[in-house]
């Protein structure tokens, strides 16, 4: 059987197929959009595999019944995201309905081929064992973002590289991906399982699930990504009480996470103040991120804490020196360039600002070194910045966010990067696409169009709970094929295991030149 929607929905339709998974947060709009087009054009939406055609009659009642739960909720709550409550309320009687089947395919990516290669699929002789999700095919002009991502579809986006391709997962959550040329491999091996455990035993559809989790485990195992992958960090403000508590939970998370990835990266605010002992704190910290790197170090700048007192006064750049004051790094393995800004040498109170003559400097020696090493043109160039280069406003959280906001005053008039635009021109002269930045302790992720090209900004949260917020990571995956990113941010609330968020896809070829 098989099942067409809209790629917005494809995050509601890996809920709703499977039962190992909590609720996620969605927009509203993009619920409602859902069940309408279930109810209202369920023939065109459904696929039936023979002998079940009376199926999209009753996924549009059931639709229906959803449609109008919504309705009823939203006369108390008209948030524009949905909390995982309310989505699973509205989703319960659907759920139940779709996730009775052991296997499912998801087809990601556009292209006449992926498109028949799905809808065979669908019509694939599978006794009632595999429903195929089939999203509208559609160009992405702007970043896709997604929020609680169900790990199956987060599989699916992760392997951005690989695309078109079709994702498979069982209910019990194990998940393979399979690019175009191979899914008739994976598709076989599916089958011969199918066959195996509809005659093994008293219980059919446990021992299907069963046969299809192992050959989606050993397919999974068996290929690597090609995509180039960065740790990104910031904001850890050593010295402070949350990061005491927070940091056994921190190191214990990147203890696997490290040695997955390419290089580590952190964006400023090291420690809270430009002290002996609290930057003490950081270098064990940084060396202990060496340690399960086989010996790369983390590429750090600096913030305004490390350099003014709580942040906000004076400037002290003895632990600045100390930690290093290399511009321009060149790291052949994973063919990216970085290119290192202070933010924080100019700027009153928590603001920025990048002066010209670090502007001059910085250009002379990326040139330097393009100059002199010509194959450097096919390396991805990224700034690492403090600061945010576009400016945003956030509810207020923190007890400062909560005074400034009951006299009026925006917290982001004290903590912009001033004249930001210089850094925005000076990338897109030098054919810079992505600037990495942390201090507001917020992910976020950004893209804006120049007359010439797209900037992509990815913030990073406190990576080790400042003022009380969620103890964050980003993981950053390029494909350099298809020069586009993948986003994905994770949060841990009190202690809790850490959740990826929000994942985001960059649109098809932005970056390119």
């Amino acid at each position: 059987m098989g099942a067409r929607f809209h790629l917005e929905h494809a995050n509601i339709v890996a809920y709703v197929t499977s039962r190992s998974y909590g609720a996620p947060r969605v927009r509203e709009r993009d619920l409602s959009e859902f069940l309408d087009a279930l109810r209202y054009n369920a023939s065109q939406w459904l696929i039936p595999e023979r002998g079940f055609e009376p199926w999209s009659e009753q996924i549009a009642e059931i639709a229906s019944n959803a449609r109008s739960r919504l309705s009823q909720l939203r006369e108390s709550d008209d948030r524009e995201v949905l909390a995982p409550s309310t989505v699973e309320r509205v989703l319960e009687e659907l759920r139940s309905k779709f996730s009775g089947y052991p296997l499912f395919a998801l087809a990601v990516g556009n292209g006449e081929h992926l498109w028949e290669a799905a809808h065979d699929l669908a019509r694939a002789p599978m006794y009632g064992q595999l429903l195929v999700l089939i999203p509208e095919q559609s160009t992405m002009r702007r970043n896709f973002e997604v929020l609680d991502p169900i790990p199956a579809f987060s599989a699916a986006l992760h392997a951005v590289a690989d695309w078109p391709g079709i994702a498979f997962w069982t209910a019990t959550g194990a998940s393979a991906f399979a690019p175009l040329r191979d899914i008739e491999d994976l598709r076989y091996q599916l089958e011969v399982a199918s066959h195996e455990g509809l005659h093994r035993g008293l219980f059919p559809h446990f021992s299907s699930t069963m046969a299809f989790d192992a050959v989606l485990r050993r397919w999974s195992e068996s290929r690597p990504s090609r995509s180039r992958r960065l740790l990104h960090l910031s904001d850890l403000h050593f010295g402070t009480t949350d990061a005491t508590e927070n940091q056994s939970l921190l190191d214990a998370e990147l203890r696997d996470i490290v040695k997955s990835v390419d290089r580590v990266v952190i964006t400023g605010d090291l420690f809270n103040a430009p002290k002996d002992n609290y930057a003490a704190l950081f270098k064990s910290f940084q060396h202990n991120i060496t340690h399960l790197s086989g010996g790369r170090e983390p590429i750090s700048i600096t913030g305004n804490h490390d350099q003014r007192m709580i942040g906000l006064f004076g400037d002290d750049y003895k632990q600045v020196a100390l930690i290093g004051s290399t511009k321009v790094i060149i790291d052949d393995a994973c063919r990216m360039i970085f290119i290192c800004f202070n933010s924080s040498v100019r700027g009153s109170f928590a603001r920025g600002k990048i002066t010209k003559s670090q502007f001059r400097q910085i250009g002379a020696e990326y040139r330097t070194y393009t100059a002199a090493r010509p194959e450097l043109k096919d390396y991805l160039p990224i700034v690492l910045v403090h600061h945010h280069p576009f400016s945003f406003d956030v509810a207020p959280e923190t007890w400062v966010q909560r005074a400034l906001s009951k006299i009026g005053l925006r917290d982001e008039s004290f903590l912009e990067m001033v004249d930001a635009q210089d850094l925005h021109h000076w990338c897109m002269d030098w054919k810079v696409r992505t600037i990495l930045h942390g201090h507001k302790h917020k992910a976020r992720y950004v893209e804006r169009g120049g007359e010439r090209t797209t900037l992509t900004s990815i913030g990073c949260g406190s990576s080790l709970g400042a003022e009380g917020s969620p103890v964050s990571y980003n993981l950053l995956e390029w494909d350099p094929v298809g020069q586009r990113w993948v986003a994905a941010f994770f949060e841990s609330i009190n202690g809790g295991a850490f959740r990826e968020i929000i994942a985001s896809v960059s649109p098809e070829n932005v970056n390119r030149a």
